[in-house]
């Protein structure tokens, strides 16, 4: 610290040299920032929506196909997945493995999934997120649950992949099975 005119300490220096230099510098610093932010790509909102509609509408498709290599090259490597009575699913190859066993027990029980078209996406540069709800329907087309859907999705170099799961039913869960009755005492 320097002593101002006055004989006070000051933090201020008598070198105008300082001050151009600071000033120089935020004035670098700032155009770096504005320089950054017009990088930014434009995001066509519809396009984007359009893709995961589309993208979701072929989950659907490959599921009641069987096909669980497609569903899961829609997920990014590292993805969670939290399907309802199951641990998470964590990475793309966990994932492709429950989800070709739920697809199986699926289709050995008769059943199809469909998905609601009330389904709505919102985006926000590289990320996406996309709701909507579901059906599974049995042989006879009756509904045997529904419920919901979210997934978040992100922009890996063009190409919009799923990077959380989650989806739970609206129906109640299965009352757990009857407990044996006790063996009578032998008399």
């Amino acid at each position: 610290m320097l002593p101002d005119r006055r004989g006070r300490r000051s933090i201020r220096t008598n070198s105008k040299g300082a001050e151009v230099k600071f000033l120089k510098t935020a004035a670098i610093v700032a155009t770096g920032f504005l320089a950054l932010a017009g990088c930014a790509k434009p995001v066509d909102v519809a396009a984007v929506t359009d893709e995961v509609k589309r993208g979701v509408r072929d989950w659907g498709a490959a599921y009641n196909a069987g096909d669980a290599d497609a569903i899961a090259a829609k997920y990014a490597e590292d993805a969670v997945v939290m399907a309802p009575g199951a641990p998470a699913s964590v990475g793309r190859e966990a994932f492709r493995a429950f989800i070709a066993t739920d697809i199986a027990n699926a289709k050995a029980a008769g059943v199809t999934l469909n998905l609601s078209d009330g389904d709505t996406v919102g985006v926000s540069g590289e990320i996406a997120w996309h709701s909507g709800g579901y059906t599974v329907q049995d042989a006879g087309g009756a509904t045997v649950d529904s419920g919901n859907y979210m997934e978040v999705l992100q922009n890996f170099d063009g190409k919009w992949l799923i990077i959380r799961d989650i989806w739970n039913s609206d129906r109640p869960p299965a009352p757990p099975p009857a407990a044996e009755e006790a063996a009578a005492p032998a008399s």
